[in-house]
């Protein structure tokens, strides 16, 4: 393979060491999402059940909301954390392997067949010129000449799908690298959203609440 057909193939070659790692980055991402929505799961029930024995009431009910949050941030981000990276991501990447490399791929391998042909020619004219017929040599000029063409044309098109490849994939890295960035965004959004007021309840939580709840005794008992 001569040099543009191997800086091609080294280029794809990286491309698709690209998409495995973005596979297996995901795979993470999906783990560490199942591990944080089982954790906030868990961290609901054991609030709930703190809540539950509180004797103290605004106290109680703030370790209530706290807990509910938690599993509002596991319903309301669910589909976006843990069923949009299929569609979004490892589905772009299987587009980018089949649409994209593959058919390069395969355009590459003609093109090399073409250039090996066209050497194979080049080097039997070259044999017949030094004593076959006039008729021989002409045939073979004439097979030469075509692949010539064959060649240059596999070279246009390997141009027009290069510039067409490039743009493609990178609209569609561009749709995974906004999509891995929006999640983000929207589950610390979200987090922020839900978990704003029960901090604001909490923070309004004093000391003396407890107090002004308990039970008064009466001064005529006591004497």
């Amino acid at each position: 393979m001569e040099q543009r057909g191997r800086t091609l193939a080294a280029q794809l070659q990286f491309m698709e060491r690209n998409g495995r790692a973005l596979e297996e980055l995901v795979a993470k991402i999906m783990k560490a999402r199942e591990d944080q929505e089982a954790f906030l799961g868990a961290f609901a029930r054991s609030l709930e059940d703190i809540a539950a024995q509180e004797e103290c009431a605004p106290l109680a009910q703030c370790l209530g909301n706290l807990g509910e949050c938690g599993q509002k941030l596991v319903s309301e981000s669910h589909d976006v954390m843990m069923l949009r990276p299929e569609t979004e991501i490892l589905q772009v990447v299987t587009q980018i392997q089949d649409w994209a490399i593959v058919p390069m791929k395969r355009l590459l391998e003609d093109r090399e067949k073409a250039i090996k042909i066209e050497v194979k020619l080049q080097k039997e004219y070259d044999e017949l010129r030094r004593g076959s017929s006039a008729k021989e040599k002409e045939k073979k000029l004439r097979m030469l000449s075509d692949q010539k063409r064959r060649v240059e044309n596999v070279n246009a098109l390997l141009d027009t799908h290069t510039e067409n490849f490039d743009r493609y994939r990178i609209q569609k890295m561009k749709k995974i690298v906004s999509e891995l960035a929006r999640s983000q965004a929207f589950y610390h959004a979200k987090g922020l959203e839900l978990f704003a007021v029960p901090c604001q309840d909490i923070a309004r939580l004093q000391s003396t609440d407890a107090i002004k709840r308990a039970p008064q005794s009466n001064p005529a008992e006591a004497s």
